[in-house]
């Protein structure tokens, strides 16, 4: 995160506790053991005591803990030694990052609730709160006998340190001291601390891991094998809270209250524990110290599901929190303000379990309630000035078809289904086709509809209701024009799959899905040799473009590549490949490194059959080289991430598999022209039928009509070149399998044959129109276009 000023204290006035903070006596144990009374607060006291069986992290990593930024492999030693030292420790490993180095966990808790966290009675238990079929009874039951599940995660991003070294000392801490300050966490809980989720970045200094992946951003695609591993670990030991901490510009420190916008399906109860308990234990313990602090001013909002702070609240009904540090204040201190933080929450919301674990079920019984009645939640803002502005639109949603009669999109089918199988998500497979009549398919308005049989439903009713809306439902009604990130992610956009809502519940016949695997991708014989060109890579690379598509050839489509610098284009290199992706690099920097023999080189090589394949920087890239005359220019709009529908123009290979249309992922993509190539993709007329936008997208209709990809003959070559970012995160199958098709169809037929008009390429003047107009664009990598309090937090964590 890109530094920032402190401005604001928060008053403790504004954190009002909503319920008790004391646990009351437990009842007796029927499945995971009954945790003691909660200690009186009153005599807690901030003096630790300490029983000495425990080594310190100083006397193991060889220095005052906080004084340097330790290593991974200090980290990893010292777990182990406190899981010899400690009955109450239990350190595992529960997966590998994407080099191959280990990822380790610590279970901290009383034995009694290790055994019961190991054997599985301490998940059941909370697999019973989830389940609103569980009687009121012995939901009450559980409730006041079993500890919570409490999380503190840290480190996602290697280059914000100081979380690995403050949870080095929680759990030394927690291990080691006896005093009821510490006590009352172990009586109350179960703490699975992973000081690291991306050690290969922490030693590294980036913030990506190894293979330049933002993984604060990859939760609910889970591209990543430390975010699948880290999702496997959250099955087996389900949040109840979710702490997670990072870095940010400045001095201060954040916590939450959250900003304004929240998504509207986020349950209440858990928004309360993260505001009302464990933001007010902040607080206060930041107030004891005179540490000033940003709670809601910082702009840290609860709106894009695919961060550490929304994802297990969304999907998991957990209370998830980021905590942020100034990294311009001195580590030691950076260090000790995620311990007190830390140690802030987790105190207040083990002290809260019993409410905790009441509201925990009670908001699965209330979304299953909503999901019967087929009701989504309102919009609301909390923020003092924040107005809303828009509301989620009156009618009934009670459930989701996916279809399946589209043969060649099973694959992003089964991509789709699975994640939400994953996600405790109930589908049900139809037996006999169906009548809806009130099918609203994406993108389109209701009619009246037959479902074939095969087809997929996905009822509201049901415990993940909030879930299911959240990465179903075709727009995510943002209520407050405030952004960190995107603005829509619905799935079935992603993946360009067909289907849609209803708001009745037609008489159907059903069974069960059972668990859904995804194929692998089917390449044909003798595939094209593959280049990536790129510019040095920092850890604000672009969109981080070309390690989307590195890892999107390599690991989902199985196509060998190699990527190559700009010092290694030349004749030889160019002669070897068949296929030459740019990605979104900055265009006119990579144009100047390249210069005039190079850029030469490239145009020769395409002239004679090479194809060349270009987005957003890359394209203007070309342009400026002269390899495109696709004319761009500067958007005026305001779209901070939309999904917006591109229509194709005509069948080709371009299109195979990919239909008559998909969803772009835009976001104030410069606006392009065709020149002398042909329009394979553009958006449609504002005023017809087929223009369809999801997500905040102010001005948008500035782009209709547009071009959103080209391909432009040059000599017995071609360029391809779009708009916009085809494979935004690896996760837009969709529009990303066109670039698949670009590749596999370097040796076809191309799509415009020599003796059409334009046929033999662009001129020169329409080559110098689309240099001087790409020389104009604005290269700031700018995501977003946001209100005034973008200039106090620039960057998300």
């Amino acid at each position: 995160m890109t530094a920032r000023p402190l401005t604001v204290t928060a008053a403790l006035g504004s954190l009002a506790v909503a319920g008790s903070l004391l646990v009351g006596p437990p009842a007796a144990a029927l499945g995971s053991p009954a945790v003691a009374p909660a200690a009186n607060t009153a005599a807690c006291t901030d003096t630790p005591v300490f029983a000495g069986r425990v080594p310190s992290p100083s006397s193991s990593i060889g220095f005052d803990l906080g004084t340097r930024k330790a290593s991974v492999d200090q980290l990893y030693r010292y777990m182990q030694q406190v899981d010899r030292a400690s009955a109450e420790v239990s350190v595992s490993t529960f997966g590998k990052t994407a080099e191959g180095t280990p990822l380790r966990y610590a279970l901290i808790g009383k034995p009694n609730v290790l055994r019961a966290a190991q054997s599985g009675s301490l998940p059941a238990d909370i697999a019973a709160l989830r389940d609103p079929a569980t009687p009121a009874a012995k939901a009450k039951a559980i409730a006041e006998r079993s500890p919570s599940i409490i999380w503190l995660a840290g480190s996602v991003h290697g280059n914000e340190p100081a979380s690995l070294d403050a949870q080095m000392r929680v759990l030394y801490e927690l291990a080691d001291r006896t005093d009821c300050g510490a006590r009352d966490i172990l009586d109350n809980a179960l703490v699975v601390l992973v000081p690291t989720q991306n050690p290969d970045g922490h030693d590294a200094d980036t913030r990506p891991n190894a293979a330049g992946f933002d993984m604060n951003r990859d939760w609910f695609a889970r591209t990543q094998p430390e975010t699948r591993a880290k999702l496997e670990l959250m099955q087996k030991f389900p949040p109840q809270v979710f702490v997670d901490q990072h870095g940010m510009g400045g001095t201060g420190y954040y916590f939450p209250p959250v900003a304004d916008p929240i998504h509207h399906e986020l349950p209440k109860q858990a928004l309360g524990w993260m505001n009302d308990i464990a933001g007010k234990a902040s607080a206060e313990a930041f107030t004891k110290k005179g540490w000033a602090f940003e709670t809601w001013q910082a702009g840290f909002d609860l709106l894009y599901p695919g961060y550490g702070d929304t994802f297990p609240t969304m999907r998991d009904g957990a209370a998830g929190m980021t905590h942020e540090v100034g990294q311009a204040a001195p580590f030691p201190d950076q260090v000790e303000k995620h311990y007190t933080a830390a140690m802030a929450a987790l105190q207040s919301t083990a002290r809260a379990r019993t409410r905790i674990n009441s509201e925990f079920h009670q908001q699965f019984v209330e979304a299953k309630a909503q999901g019967a009645a087929c009701t989504l939640q309102p919009n609301h803002v909390d923020n003092p000035g924040s107005t809303l502005q828009r509301q989620v639109p009156e009618g009934k949603v009670c459930g989701y078809f996916i279809r399946t009669d589209d043969p060649g999109r099973k694959r992003e089918v089964a991509t789709l289904v699975s994640r939400l199988q994953q996600d405790r998500v109930k589908i049900e497979r139809l037996l006999a086709p169906v009548h809806v009549p009130d099918y609203t398919a994406y993108g389109k308005t209701p009619k009246a509809t037959t479902i074939p049989a095969g087809s997929y439903w996905v009822p509201m009713a049901q415990a993940q209701k909030h879930w299911i809306q959240t990465m179903l439902g075709q727009d995510s009604y943002v209520p407050f024009p405030y952004f960190y990130d995107v603005t829509a992610w619905s799935l079935p956009l992603l993946q360009d799959v067909e289907g849609g809502s209803t708001g009745t519940v037609p008489t159907m016949r059903t069974a069960p899905l059972a668990p859904v695997s995804v194929p692998k991708a089917s390449n044909p014989a003798g595939l094209p040799r593959v280049g990536v060109l790129t510019q040095a890579a920092t850890p604000y690379a672009p969109h981080q473009s070309t390690a989307w598509m590195q890892w999107r050839l390599k690991n989902d489509w199985r196509i060998p590549s190699t990527t190559f610098q700009a010092s290694q284009i030349d004749k030889a290199t160019l002669a070897r490949l068949d296929v030459l992706l740019v990605p979104n690099v900055n265009g006119k920097t990579l144009n100047e490194t390249l210069g005039k023999d190079r850029n030469s080189a490239i145009s020769q090589w395409v002239r004679e059959g090479g194809r060349l394949v270009t987005w957003k920087g890359g394209t203007q890239y070309a342009a400026l080289a002269g390899l495109s005359s696709a004319v761009l220019k500067d958007a005026t709009n305001e779209v901070p991430g939309a999904l917006v529908r591109v229509k194709a123009h005509r069948a080709g290979p371009l299109t195979a598999r990919v239909g008559s249309a998909a969803w772009s992922m835009y976001e104030a993509d410069p606006i392009m022209t065709a020149g002398a190539g042909e329009i394979v993709l553009s958006y449609p007329k504002a005023d017809s039928a087929d223009w369809s936008v999801s997500g905040y997208a102010k001005g948008i209709e500035e782009i209709a009509g547009s071009a959103a990809l080209i391909d432009e003959q040059v000599g017995q070559g071609r360029v391809t070149a779009f708009s916009f970012e085809p494979n935004f995160r690896a996760f837009t199958d969709g529009t990303a399998g066109i670039v698949r098709n670009a590749i596999i169809d370097s040796r076809g037929t191309l799509v415009r044959s020599v003796d059409e008009p334009g046929g033999r390429g662009a001129s020169t003047t329409q080559k110098r129109r689309a240099a001087a107009a790409a020389s104009t664009l604005d290269t700031a990598t700018a995501e977003v276009k946001i209100d005034d309090r973008a200039a106090v937090a620039q960057r998300r964590n």
